[in-house]
């Protein structure tokens, strides 16, 4: 280092890095993309830390969630304080859509600022040049900038100003056009393994989910994504008419949100001063719990911490018990309850689930059913260089080492507990074998989690004898 003399500073890269995982997880909503320039509309787009989604959404720290959809979900995924979580694949919805209007902005010490949602490329000066006369960007805390030293006191702007307000449940459902193939909203989730070579594993439209039309499309999306991938979505009950569990729980039924794919979320959380819809930290803290166990979402998220500080409806904070959120649990609901002085998420079934009437083992838990599609994903993924390859008799038993080989190894894990493989001739005919089409049957056991402990004290009398001492001998 060389000879220094006063006082210094630098600007240091941040030391926290962002934990990645396979395990993709796809949102729809809304972002702050009048502030850029450059947009990916409709179309998944990868973001993979802040620095993209400021530069790629219009992301600030101070966005209002309500408004802006998807600002609320990279906050979740990469500002926790437990560990950031990426990427994610975000589909932005169309909210550009706005109407010309003409302000006077005061200009103080050469700058001014427009406080409404303005397209940045569509504002203009009159009898001013946009890069000889004045400047225009969006400032850290989200407003619109204007800067130039030899503006007047007062300008003329004329702009675009666009309401993020307008969307509809038909945009968040989205539309397939079959001539241009353009799809747009929870549509658009079949393009992104075309688009981004990933596989969707989960799904989620926070702050539209409490929407039954949006749900039913979410929830219809999960199975068979372009043919092939299987995924769950992630859905909430709608916290400002639901306001207590018994609410929540009728409000459930009523709105027959009990899908098998579908993990159903109540109430909305408190992080700060911003409310955050409970799918959102939900979906994080199961990432963050696949990426320990190499991304095989064997391990239920139910009991792991997440970075809230209460749980809110309507805009008031409310508390339960454990044995008061035990009552939303047993109706399919995932909720969170504050445990060993932290807040964790409370809950291990999907939607389908009701402790009197559920009964096939598979549909239990949702591990369960997110192992199960998450085999077959995988034993798609691995093996599609085998379709219109020769099939012989040494082929097929290959495969069958092969495969068998990967389930031993998840027994081995503690992810199955039992997985076994075969290639029966009962479903595989000959007519079926001359149509060149193969079918194996994998059995597999999925490690069930300990749901709940108990321990059982009984009172003895044995220990009285030994406050007689030893008896001498005679």
């Amino acid at each position: 280092m060389g000879y220094k003399h006063g006082i210094y500073g630098e600007l240091v890269a941040s030391g926290e890095s962002i934990t990645t995982t396979k395990t993709v997880a796809v949102y729809i909503g809304t972002a702050p993309i009048h502030r850029v320039k450059t947009r990916v509309i409709n179309k998944p787009l990868l973001i993979r830390n802040l620095e993209e989604v400021q530069t790629k959404l219009g992301y600030r720290d101070n966005d209002d969630f309500d408004i802006f959809t998807l600002s609320a979900v990279v906050f979740a995924h990469f500002a926790n304080k437990i560990k950031p979580i990426g990427p994610i694949v975000v589909i932005v919805l169309d909210t550009t859509i706005g109407a010309q209007v003409t302000k006077d902005i005061s200009i103080i010490n050469g700058i001014g600022y427009i406080e409404d949602h303005a397209l940045i490329e569509s504002v203009e000066i009159t009898d001013e040049v946009l890069g000889l006369d004045y400047n225009v960007k969006y400032n850290d805390s989200g407003k619109l900038q204007i800067t130039g030293d030899n503006l007047a006191a007062t300008v003329s702007v004329i702009y675009k100003k666009v309401d993020p307000t307008i969307i509809i449940a038909a945009d968040v459902i989205g539309t397939y056009d079959e001539t241009s193939e353009k799809r747009t909203g929870i549509k658009a989730i079949a393009d992104v393994y075309e688009e981004l070579n990933l596989v969707p594993a989960i799904t989620s439209a926070p702050g539209f989910t409490q929407i039954k039309e949006v749900e039913q499309a979410l929830v219809s999306t999960t199975s068979k994504i372009t043919d092939r991938w299987e995924a769950v979505c992630y859905v909430d009950i709608d916290s400002k008419l639901a306001t207590s569990r018994e609410a929540a729980i009728k409000w459930k039924t009523d709105n027959n949100y009990k899908s098998n794919s579908e993990k159903v979320c109540w109430p909305k959380v408190k992080v700060g001063d911003k409310e955050l819809w409970m799918s959102i930290v939900a979906i994080v803290r199961k990432l963050q719990t696949d990426v320990k166990n190499k991304d095989v979402p064997y391990d239920s998220a139910s009991n792991k911490p997440i970075d809230i500080n209460g749980l809110v409806t309507n805009g008031q904070k409310i508390k339960f018990s454990q044995e008061k959120a035990n009552g939303l649990n047993e109706k399919g609901i995932t909720t969170a309850i504050y445990s060993g002085g932290k807040y964790v998420l409370w809950g291990p079934h999907m939607g389908n689930y009701d402790y009197i009437e559920t009964t096939k083992p598979e549909e239990i838990f949702d591990i369960n059913l997110m192992m199960n599609k998450y085999l077959l994903n995988d034993f798609q993924l691995r093996n599609i260089d085998l379709i219109d390859s020769p099939m012989t008799r040494h082929d097929i038993d290959a495969l069958l080492v092969s495969e068998q080989m990967i389930l031993s190894a998840y027994v081995s894990a503690g992810e199955l507990l039992y997985g076994e493989i075969k290639f029966n001739q009962d479903d595989n005919s000959r007519s079926d074998l001359i149509q060149g089409d193969f079918a194996f049957n994998t059995l597999v056991t999925n490690t069930p989690p300990a749901k709940s402990i108990t321990q059982k004290v009984q009172y003895t009398s044995k220990g009285v004898d030994t406050l007689y001492g030893e008896e001498s001998e005679e």
